[in-house]
C-alpha cells in the first residue's frame, strides 16, 4: 500500500499549508516562491508564511542566484531528525504533565462527582469509616432493619457502630422491619407499609450519598457530590412527611445503647 506522506507529515506536527509547501518544493526542486505557491495551489502570502515556518524548523533553505531568490527542501533525512526531536520533546513535556496532573485537575471549573465502589467484607466497613472521616453533625439513613440482622455479621456491625457512637453523630432514620437496638443519638421514623419491599440502606452525610446492598455479596457505592447530596436530602425530608415518628414506649428504652 502506498504511503500517504502528506498525511504522515501533518500527523507528525506540520500544518496542512506547511505540508503542501514542503512537498511542492520537494517535487519542483530549487525554484521561486511563485512556482511553489502555484504547485501547492496557495496564495503567495500563504506560501511565504509557510516557507518562513519551514525555514525556522530547518526543513527548507534559500539561496540567491544572481538577483533571483530560490527555495529548496533540505534532505528528507533532516525531516526525520526534526520529527524525532519533536517526539522526544513531547515525551518530556508529557512527563511534566503527568507529574502535575493533580494541579491540573484543581484548575477545572465546576463540580465533578466521584463514585467509589466496595464489595464483600469491605463494603459495610467502608461506609462507616467514611462517615467517621467526614464527621458530619448529622446523618440520614433509610434502612430495612430485618435485612440488616438477617444478612450482616452482627458482631462486626456492632464494632462499626461504635466508631460512630464515640463521635456522637446525630441521626435520623427511616426504617421498616423490627427495631432490635436503638441509639440515644437517633430519631426513628417508621416507613408506611404501603411503600413496598426494598433491600438495603441509603445513607446521607456531608456531601455524600451511599447506597448499600446486603443480599448476596454486600455492595456499597459512595457518591461524593454536593449537588447530588442536596437532591437526596430534599427527597429524604419529603419522605419524612409520610412517616410516623417512633418514640416513648414504642422505642424500647430498656435496649438503649450505653
Amino acid at each position: 500500500m502506498p504511503i500517504d506522506f502528506s498525511k504522515l507529515f501533518t500527523m507528525l506536527g506540520l500544518s496542512e499549508t506547511e505540508t503542501k509547501i514542503y512537498f511542492a518544493s520537494l517535487h519542483l526542486g530549487p525554484t521561486s516562491v511563485q512556482e511553489i505557491a502555484k504547485k501547492a495551489r496557495l496564495s503567495r502570502t500563504a506560501a511565504y508564511d509557510a516557507i518562513a515556518s519551514l525555514q525556522d524548523r530547518g526543513l527548507l533553505s534559500t539561496y540567491e542566484r544572481g538577483k533571483k531568490k530560490f527555495f529548496t527542501v533540505e534532505d528528507p533525512e533532516r525531516a526525520i531528525s526534526y520529527f524525532r526531536n519533536q517526539v522526544s520533546n513531547l515525551n518530556d513535556q508529557l512527563g511534566v504533565l503527568h507529574t502535575s496532573l493533580s494541579e491540573l485537575k484543581m484548575l477545572a471549573g465546576g463540580e465533578r462527582p466521584s463514585a467509589r465502589f466496595y464489595e464483600g467484607k469491605d463494603a459495610i466497613q467502608a461506609v462507616f469509616h467514611d462517615v467517621a472521616l467526614v464527621s458530619p453533625s448529622i446523618r440520614y439513613e433509610v434502612a430495612n432493619y430485618d435485612d440488616v440482622y438477617e444478612h450482616l455479621d452482627i458482631g462486626q456491625l456492632e464494632s462499626y457502630r461504635r466508631i460512630l457512637h464515640e463521635k456522637k453523630i446525630k441521626m435520623k432514620m427511616i426504617f421498616c422491619g423490627k427495631l432490635r437496638k436503638i441509639s440515644p443519638h437517633t430519631e426513628y421514623y417508621r416507613m408506611p407499609s404501603s411503600v413496598g419491599e426494598f433491600h438495603g440502606d441509603i445513607w446521607l452525610y456531608g456531601n455524600r450519598v451511599a447506597f448499600v446492598s446486603f443480599i448476596g455479596k454486600p455492595i456499597t457505592v459512595i457518591i461524593e457530590s454536593e449537588a447530588f447530596s442536596h437532591v437526596a436530602k430534599a427527597l429524604y425530608e419529603t419522605a419524612l412527611l409520610g412517616c410516623e415518628k417512633v418514640e416513648g414506649p414504642d422505642i424500647f428504652p430498656q435496649n438503649t445503647e450505653k
